[in-house]
């Protein structure tokens, strides 16, 4: 290592006042609580220490551990991981941020991006595409047509470099890389294959900009995707634990399976179709082998929707769409007996599928139709495998948790995960750090950690004295910028006036403030059946109405939103967080419900399992944090800069009459928090709003 090249002083030299930062970067301004960060990050990197840093909106955390994080892979030598929640943060971060600081620096360093590989063009399926080996539909053929010239001319294959409309995207799939249709040794087009670029580019990167769950994928693979290292970030730390739970998980769906199966044989309009039948007609040798395989395809399709019909049993409402844990209870139901006793049908039935499928690989291996088949077989083996693990292992072990998930009452997969993802990252993840960072602008409950260090599984390693905690506060001035109404007499949701009440409030609130208002709902089915009391008036009035789920995908209502003048932006749990609207552009975030995830989520009953295996009580451990890690992000969306002014309008009155009610307020900025009537809402937004 160089000496005296990295210290937290010189990292503190680039914010200062007259700094780098200051002269480079147009915007800068120098915030204290930012260098407190960026140096504590420093030390971090130094002392191969374990770092929690809340830092609140307006510290600048992106360029506080993104300057520290630069210079350490120059002054060290070492790759730093950066990993952040989504894949728009990963491209903010490589092609915004870092350009920035890249400026500001004045060195050279590489910085790759690691992606999925459904990112990247396959040259086997492109080109197999192009020899007419799959029959395109209209809409596939113009989309090929749309990308002929750039797969020739492309250096990276990355779907981001196209500019087409969604429609035209929407059949990306047909040429996108995927574990399941990869031909792995067998792909003859392994000097053209894109992923296996960026995986060499990454061995090449000083810094490597990831997502959480392409990370977690490479953590259970022990760095099959990112080359090893040694320090990482983890940046919208407060989503991590909950990710590291659904990407932990094992997943058993029919329609996964089933269209495996069908690539082997279908019939359609009395046409045999598949990999099967074509098999027999190049192959006359081969046919007694592939009739019998046939069979067991049509065997196995017949068996496999046996077994989720049983399951359906579980239940008879036919409009539910949600999850069901497997409880110890079930296993004496009629339906469950039935279930276990077609799935060893099910699995019996695709051993002997596979054996034979096994049998005819090896007649015509090295061969094209060889490779096809040795993928489908490889594809069948894992299900088998991950079937086996949930169905005769995981749903008898008390530390993990098996659920069913529905959709209009009927069962679509089966899945399991561990009880707690914090001991998997602590064996498969934390042993192999000198140094991670975890930051976010919602850690802390009332100042505290523990919630999050429990949850990650970072307490193990309190007693090492390597784990630092740092909660640097936002800038903002809240007590002039912002104001929290709770309005004490909104009925509940039970009663039969709730949704009328509540969009009578809204329409009240909304004339008010001429529009610029957030809604965040906890219940989808809330949010249809108030959006659809509201919308005759609001387009009587000319606010322009936008639910999610129905007037077009994430993107699109933000950017409707923004472009308004008199929007309205109703959403549930992926509006509560990552959206950045600043000045008058949002005035006021009502908050319809607290919320309290529900107790029927698996995460939650996952959760609720291990609260009561550690003897721990698990509102106050688990369901009370968890809720106000959420409300502090919901009421983050509203203040996003010095000139922001706006308030907070919360529907539900357990927030001042449930003791719990505190927490929620001790963990948030705004102090300056009212309790009034319906009728008094309004007059007090207008005399905000004259201020």
């Amino acid at each position: 290592m160089k000496n005296n090249r990295f210290t937290p002083d010189i990292i503190e030299e680039y914010f200062a006042t007259d700094g780098r930062m200051a002269r480079l970067l147009p915007g800068y301004k120098y915030r204290r609580e930012q260098v407190i960060v960026a140096k504590s990050i420093a030390n971090s990197f130094l002392n191969r220490e374990f770092l929690l840093s809340e830092a609140g909106t307006g510290v600048g955390k992106t360029y506080a551990y993104l300057l520290p994080a630069i210079l350490w892979t120059q002054e060290s030598n070492e790759k730093v991981v950066i990993s952040t929640r989504t894949k728009a943060l990963q491209q903010q971060l490589t092609e915004k941020d870092i350009p920035a600081l890249k400026k500001v620096l004045d060195i050279d360093f590489v910085v790759t991006e690691a992606k999925g590989r459904e990112n990247y063009l396959c040259w086997n399926k492109y080109m197999r595409i192009l020899a007419g080996r799959k029959r395109l539909e209209q809409g596939e053929q113009k989309f090929i047509e749309a990308i002929l010239r750039w797969a020739e001319e492309t250096k990276t294959g990355d779907r981001k470099e196209l500019a087409l409309d969604s429609a035209l995207m929407s059949y990306w799939k047909i040429v996108a890389a995927d574990r399941k249709s990869c031909w792995r040794d067998n792909c003859p087009y392994h000097d053209k294959c894109f992923r296996l670029k960026m995986l060499k580019g990454l061995e090449k990167a000083d810094l490597i900009v990831t997502n959480h769950a392409l990370l977690l994928s490479d953590m259970l693979m022990v760095n099959t995707i990112l080359p090893q290292y040694s320090y990482l970030i983890i940046d919208e730390a407060h989503t991590f634990d909950r990710l590291a739970f659904t990407h932990l998980s094992l997943r058993f769906s029919p329609a996964e399976i089933a269209e495996t199966l069908q690539m082997l044989y279908t019939r359609e309009k009395g046409v045999e179709k598949g990999h099967l039948p074509t098999l027999q007609d190049r192959y006359p040798n081969l046919a007694a082998a592939c009739t019998e395989a046939v069979e067991l395809v049509k065997r196995n399709l017949n068996i496999l929707a046996k077994y989720f019909a049983a399951l359906s049993q579980s239940i008879t409402i036919k409009n539910y769409s949600y999850a069901r844990v497997i409880e110890k209870r079930h296993g004496e139901s009629r339906w469950f007996i039935d279930a276990v006793n077609l799935y060893q049908d099910w699995k019996e039935t695709i051993n002997l599928l596979n054996l034979k499928l096994t049998e005819l690989i090896e007649e015509i291996k090295d061969t094209e139709e060889g490779n096809e088949l040795e993928m489908l077989h490889h594809n069948l083996d894992e299900y088998s495998n991950t079937a086996c693990l949930i169905m005769e292992e995981h749903l008898n072990q008390d530390d993990k948790i098996t659920w069913m998930e529905y959709e209009r009452g009927q069962v679509v997969a089966v899945a399991s995960s561990s009880l707690n993802a914090g001991n998997i990252l602590n064996d498969c993840l934390y042993g192999r750090l000198e140094s991670l960072i975890m930051v976010s602008a919602t850690l802390a409950i009332e100042g505290r950690f523990d919630y999050f260090l429990s949850r990650t599984g970072l307490d193990f390693l309190l007693e090492e004295d390597r784990v630092i905690t740092l909660l640097q506060h936002s800038p903002f001035n809240y007590e002039e910028q912002a104001k929290m109404l709770i309005v004490n007499d909104i009925p509940e949701p039970s009663e039969p006036d709730y949704s009328e009440t509540v969009a009578g409030v809204l329409e009240e609130l909304f004339l008010a403030l001429g529009g610029q208002v957030l809604v965040l709902f906890t219940s989808r089915a809330q949010m249809k059946e108030i959006a659809a009391l509201l919308r005759p008036d609001c387009d009587q009035n000319g606010f322009n109405l936008l639910v999610q789920y129905e007037d077009g995908e994430f993107n699109h209502l933000i950017d409707e939103f923004i472009h308004s003048p008199k929007a309205i932006l109703m959403g549930v749990e992926t509006f509560w967080e990552g959206i950045d609207l600043k000045g008058e552009v949002l005035k006021c975030v009502v908050i319809v419900r607290l919320p309290f995830r529900s107790p029927s989520d698996p995460y939650s009953i996952a959760a609720e399992r291990l609260c009561r295996l550690e003897r721990k009580n698990g509102f106050r451990h688990f369901m009370l944090p968890d809720a106000t890690v959420r409300f502090k992000q919901g009421i983050g969306r509203l203040i996003r800069s010095e000139k922001d002014r706006g308030m907070v309008v919360v529907f539900d009155s357990r927030l001042e009459r449930k003791t719990y009610g505190q927490v929620f307020k001790n963990s948030i900025p705004i102090k300056n928090v009212h309790i009034l009537s319906r009728k008094e809402l309004t007059p007090n937004i207008k005399a905000f709003l004259a201020k």
